[in-house]
């Protein structure tokens, strides 16, 4: 199965009840109703955070924010806890994602450095096909952080 990185959007009012400890994070991210509202970003994740930041763990707000930023919240889903981002850093990044010139983030997938700084899964990155399947969740993530701006919510991030 292996670590797959997910996006789940959520009203202001949900992630408040979270954060007041009126409601369990992983009851809300593991509950039926509420799995429409998530994006799977299968293993991608991490190669999509490298083309974003140009470093396998670090990164410039906002794109840090896209994947690995956030604030912690809750107990560990299985690979370190939930993190959120308020309705406002969702527009940011919504924003910096419409304006990003993806010629310029497809130049940056290097599979030798992808490979040298262990891009998770930690494959070779060379392999015919590979940066169509980054690409491809690359954007789905860009319409989901779209479509969360524009209805106002907020968003978990989580790995599992």
């Amino acid at each position: 199965m292996g670590m797959i990185g997910y996006l789940k959007q959520i009203s202001t009012e949900s992630l408040e009840g979270i954060i007041a400890g009126n409601m369990n994070i992983a009851e809300f991210i593991y509950s039926n109703e509420s799995e429409s509202n998530s994006l799977d970003l299968d293993k991608a994740w991490h190669a999509i955070h490298f083309l974003l930041n140009e470093s396998a763990w670090e990164g410039q707000h906002p794109f840090y924010n896209v994947i690995l930023g956030g604030i912690e919240l809750g107990d560990d889903l299985g690979y370190g806890p939930a993190r959120y981002l308020t309705s406002e850093e969702v527009k940011e990044v919504a924003l910096s994602l419409s304006n990003l010139n993806e010629n310029e983030l497809k130049n940056r997938f290097s599979p030798e450095k992808m490979k040298e700084l262990d891009i998770y899964p930690s494959i070779d990155w060379a392999e015919q096909g590979d940066l169509e399947y980054v690409f491809s969740y690359y954007e789905e993530l860009k319409k989901y952080y779209i479509e969360a701006s524009e209805k106002n919510s907020a968003m978990l991030l989580y790995i599992s």
